[in-house]
C-alpha cells in the first residue's frame, strides 16, 4: 500500500488550481505519461502516453474542464493498468463497435418510418438512390456512432459546387438519419453534419458573408465588440447572449428577478421561451462578470435597458452587428456554440441541445431527459465562457 501511495505522490505533479489557471500554450506533465495539452486558443485536453506490447501510443482522455484532473488520472490509470496486461482499451472499445449499428442499418430503420410520409414512389426512389450513390460507399459500413464531420465533408466536397442542389438534398437526408440515430440511442455525440455547410460554403470567402461565426473567431469578435462605439448596455447584452447561448428576446427582456446569485443561475420563465417551458441557464464566471458590470448601470428591473429605461429593440443586435460589418446574426452565435460543443467539448448531443433549450420531439425520450443535465451544462458553460473570454482585456470588463 505504501508503495502505491508513494507512486501516486510522484505522479500528481499538477494541481486542480494550476490546471484551471494555465494560460500559456504548451504541454504540462502530471507524471506517468499523463499530460495536459494547452492549445494556441487556450483549449485544454488530456492525453496519456503508454507502451503496449513494446509499442508507444498516445490516447486522448477528453478536454478540461469537462474532464477534471482527478477524472483524467483515473482514466490514465485504467489505460496504464490494461497496458501492463498487454491490453489496449482503445482497441477493445473499437472491437465492441464492430457489432454496433452501421450507418446503412440506421438508415434502413429510419426509412421504414419515413417512407410513409413521402408523397410518391419517385421520392422514395430518390432517397434510396442518393444514399447508394453518394453516401453508402463512404460510411455505409461504418458504425454510426463513429462517423465524423470529416466523413461528411468527404462525401459532399466532390459535388458541393458541381451539383449544389443534389449536395443540399444529400446533406439534409444524412442529417435526418443522424437525428433519428441520436433519438434511438445509437449515437451519443452531436450530429457530424453540424457546421458542414458553413465549412464548404465559406471556402475562399469572407466570414462576413455568412450568418454565423466560426467558434474559433468568437474570442476575437469579443475584442471587436468591446472596442465598438455601441452603448455599454448593448455591448453587455450581446456578450451575455453569446456566453449563455440564449436567444435575443430571452436576453433583451431579462430581469434581475430572474438571476440567482447564490446558485449562479438565470431562470427564464416559460412565457419568454420558444418551447413555452421554463429554462435554467447555469451562469459561467464570465457571464456573472457581465452581470456585475450591468448592475452598476441598471436603474430598474431590466438587466439590459435601452434609452429611457425601455427594453432593447429587437433590431438592436442586428444594427450593432451590421455597423461592425460582421455579416452575422445574433442567433448565429448559438450555431457557433453548438459546433464548438461538438468539436471541442465533445459533449453528448442531449447536453448541448438542453443548453440551447431545444425541445426534444419524441415524447418518451423527452420525459426520460427531464433532468435537463444541469450539472453537466454548468461545466459546459464554464468551458464555453473560458473559450469566449480567452482574449478579453479583463481590466476593461470590471
Amino acid at each position: 500500500m505504501s508503495n502505491v501511495l508513494g507512486a501516486r505522490r510522484v505522479q500528481a505533479r499538477l494541481s486542480s488550481l494550476q490546471v484551471s489557471k494555465l494560460k500559456v500554450p504548451g504541454i504540462y506533465e502530471d507524471g506517468a505519461g499523463l499530460r495536459l495539452v494547452v492549445g494556441a486558443n487556450l483549449t485544454k485536453r488530456w492525453v496519456v502516453r503508454v507502451t503496449i506490447n513494446g509499442k508507444r501510443f498516445e490516447r486522448g482522455l477528453g478536454s478540461f474542464p469537462i474532464v477534471s484532473l482527478d477524472d483524467a488520472r483515473k482514466k490514465a490509470l485504467a489505460i496504464r493498468s490494461a497496458a501492463l496486461e498487454g491490453r489496449d482499451l482503445g482497441r477493445e472499445r473499437r472491437a465492441r463497435h464492430t457489432n454496433a449499428v452501421t450507418f446503412a442499418e440506421a438508415f434502413t430503420a429510419f426509412f421504414e418510418l419515413r417512407r410513409h410520409s413521402l408523397s410518391n414512389g419517385k421520392h422514395t426512389a430518390q432517397w434510396q438512390s442518393t444514399m447508394e450513390t453518394y453516401v453508402f460507399p463512404t460510411i455505409g459500413r461504418k458504425p454510426i456512432a463513429d462517423v465524423a464531420a470529416s466523413d461528411i465533408l468527404a462525401i459532399l466536397q466532390p459535388i458541393w459546387f458541381t451539383k449544389p442542389e443534389t449536395a443540399r438534398r444529400v446533406l439534409q437526408r444524412i442529417e435526418a438519419v443522424f437525428k433519428s440515430a441520436i433519438l434511438r440511442g445509437q449515437r451519443t455525440l452531436a450530429s457530424p453534419c453540424i457546421g458542414v455547410s458553413q465549412e464548404l460554403g465559406t471556402r475562399h470567402r469572407q466570414v462576413k458573408h455568412h450568418a454565423s461565426l466560426p467558434w474559433q473567431d468568437v474570442p476575437n469578435f469579443i475584442q471587436t465588440l468591446r472596442r465598438s462605439p455601441a452603448r455599454p448596455s448593448t455591448q453587455q447584452a450581446l456578450e451575455f447572449l453569446i456566453l449563455t447561448a440564449a436567444r435575443s428576446g430571452e436576453v433583451r427582456l431579462a430581469t434581475w428577478s430572474e438571476i440567482s446569485w447564490v446558485s449562479a443561475e438565470w431562470k427564464i420563465p416559460a412565457e419568454r421561451m420558444k418551447a413555452r417551458a421554463p429554462h435554467v441557464v447555469p451562469l459561467s464566471s464570465q457571464a456573472l462578470q457581465i452581470l456585475r458590470a450591468a448592475k452598476a448601470l441598471a436603474d430598474g428591473d431590466l438587466i439590459f435597458s435601452g434609452m429611457s429605461g425601455q427594453p432593447l429593440s429587437d433590431m438592436t443586435f442586428t444594427k450593432l452587428l451590421r455597423d461592425l460589418d460582421m455579416g452575422v446574426t445574433a442567433h448565429g452565435f448559438r450555431t457557433s456554440f453548438k459546433v464548438w460543443a461538438a468539436e471541442v467539448a465533445r459533449v453528448r448531443d442531449e447536453v448541448s441541445e438542453a443548453a440551447l433549450a431545444h425541445k426534444i420531439p419524441q415524447k418518451v425520450r423527452a420525459a426520460y431527459l427531464r433532468t435537463e443535465f444541469l450539472e453537466e451544462r454548468r461545466q459546459l458553460m464554464e468551458h464555453w465562457g473560458t473559450h469566449v473570454g480567452s482574449k478579453w482585456n479583463h481590466t476593461s470588463a470590471a
